[in-house]
């Protein structure tokens, strides 16, 4: 029973933090090509970074899933990255992808899109390996 109940603690600590504290592993960006106008559709292109000695799973994909906004109106609320990643030789991106969120805002001003982001991310140091979830806010600038 011994060998049982630390085999349970052993694989609950591979997936639990050491120390529960990590920081944020990937982040995004937020970006469009061009200025925003009212009334006219617009890409938002997300990319994203990861911290030095982690690595991003492709399969299951980064998720993104965006929230009603006033004033705006959004094609799509869900965005998966590709998966798998053409170029891996594992279950990690080589290159992080890009994510185009099109938007349509109604009038000049600004706006906040709020969301979550969801990954799968490893150490590579100690092959530690979780989920994260973080909240983001796409701005919007529109003219």
């Amino acid at each position: 029973m011994l060998k049982l109940g630390f085999g349970f603690a052993f694989v609950l600590a591979q997936l639990t933090a050491p120390g529960n504290n990590l920081p944020q592993i990937l982040s995004a960006n937020f970006k469009s090509a061009a200025p925003i106008k009212a009334g006219v559709r617009a890409n938002v292109n997300v990319t994203f970074s990861v911290l030095k000695g982690y690595a991003v799973n492709h399969t299951p994909p980064i998720s993104l899933k965006l929230s009603p906004a006033a004033g705006v109106r959004l094609d799509k609320t869900e965005f998966t990255t590709p998966s798998p990643d053409p170029k891996a030789k594992d279950e990690y991106y080589v290159e992080l992808p890009t994510l185009n969120v099109a938007v349509t805002a109604a009038k000049p001003g600004a706006y906040q899109i709020p969301g979550k982001i969801t990954y799968f991310f490893c150490s590579k140091s100690d092959g530690f390996c979780s989920k994260q979830v973080f909240d983001v806010k796409i701005p919007l600038q529109v003219q």
